[in-house]
């Protein structure tokens, strides 16, 4: 009994040297000794991630900001940080609509809608976007646009930085111009402001009076070339028909002399409130690209590289530490199942003595020639 005890006492201490986790310190002599082949993995990865962003073309960007226009609202961030967010309300001259403007399919549209000409390695090419961008459906074509195009807008000083890349900074540069372009030709003929939308008013309301008048100038006209004598005459029913219509045409007169006095000044006020897209940096010609970032990237394949060569080499270690665990529990259970169940375990024996013995008779048997 006690040596049964002391048997089962050691496979235990076996058991839990086996499957011990390893320590930071075992793990940090593990990678050392294993260093040649981590550095060989790491230096592997770099390289190849070089030559891969190689292969990469050079994308350049073009640049230009807008100055902003209108008025500001200093009390943006404020509102912002207390949620209220939903009352920052844009001003109809300002500048903070240019992006959803820029990003309009009005924009975007007539931007695609022309061939371009540029020069490229002193070569003079031409090409539209659809042709660059490889797309021929309208939506897949506005999005391949939008994605090629960058603008952020400064809250708290209302600069618009406008960017486009492409993979020739010719090319960049003439399609950001026309971006400004349509941006001012929008502000110019399509975009509304509210002294706009006033003379627009005005006017329909200054055409409807002055037809008005018009008629009512016919009226008095005609009454009067039917009753020439009405002062010899004497009626008073001609006189207060006639006075009546005088008394008509001075009103319509006056109220048409007012309209358009308020219609001019409307005009005046339209062309004041029309956004003027005030333009700090024209767009730049780069000479450097902007992507791919290879530095970034061997480092970032280098540091990937790195970790998992070392993740690896120390799970292969607790592999092999977890399977000795296994080993050496396996080796317990059989002990105990030996001394719990001896007569289990001596029917399993004579089984399997049996079943090896008649294996064991059967391959004789086969292997005795036959007499011929």
């Amino acid at each position: 009994m006690t040596r049964r005890l002391t048997v089962t006492r050691d496979c235990e201490s076996t058991t839990s040297q086996a499957g011990e986790a390893i320590s930071p310190f075992e793990m940090a002599a593990l990678l050392v000794r294993k260093k040649r082949l981590i550095g060989l993995i790491t230096c592997g990865a770099m390289l190849l991630a070089g030559a891969t962003s190689l292969l990469i073309p050079n994308k350049y960007v073009s640049t230009a900001s807008i100055l902003p226009s209108g008025g500001i609202d200093k009390m943006a961030d404020l509102k912002s940080l207390a949620g209220l967010s939903g009352m920052i309300t844009p001003a109809d001259d300002g500048s903070e609509l240019y992006p959803v403007i820029l990003a309009s399919h009005t924009i975007r549209d007539a931007v695609l809608a022309p061939e371009y000409e540029y020069e490229d390695d002193g070569e003079v090419r031409q090409t539209t976007l659809a042709a660059y961008l490889d797309e021929t459906d309208p939506d897949r074509l506005r999005a391949a646009l939008g994605d090629i195009t960058t603008v952020r807008l400064d809250k708290k000083t209302g600069v618009i930085d406008l960017g486009v890349e492409t993979r020739s900074p010719a090319l960049s540069q003439a399609v950001l111009r026309r971006y400004l372009a349509e941006l001012e030709s929008f502000n110019l003929h399509k975009r509304r402001t509210q002294a706009g939308e006033r003379a627009e008013y005005l006017a329909r309301e200054l055409a409807e009076r002055q037809g008005g008048l018009a008629a009512a100038e016919d009226s008095l006209a005609a009454f009067q070339s039917a009753n020439r004598d009405w002062m010899t005459a004497g009626d008073p029913e001609v006189a207060l028909i006639l006075g009546r219509l005088q008394r008509e045409v001075e009103t319509r007169t006056q109220a048409c002399l007012y309209l358009l006095q308020e219609y001019e000044i409307a005009k005046l006020d339209a062309r004041k409130d029309v956004p003027v897209v005030r333009i700090l940096d024209q767009p730049s010609r780069p000479t450097r690209e902007s992507s791919p970032p290879r530095a970034l990237i061997v480092i970032v394949s280098g540091l990937l590289a790195f970790l998992g060569a070392a993740g690896t080499v120390v799970g292969i270690e607790g592999l092999r530490r977890t399977r000795g665990g296994h080993r050496a529990a396996l080796q317990t259970l059989r002990t105990d199942l030996t001394r719990e169940f001896p007569r289990a375990n001596r029917f399993v024996g004579r089984v399997s003595h049996a079943v090896a013995g008649r294996w064991a008779r059967r391959e004789a048997g086969e292997k005795t020639p036959v007499a011929g």
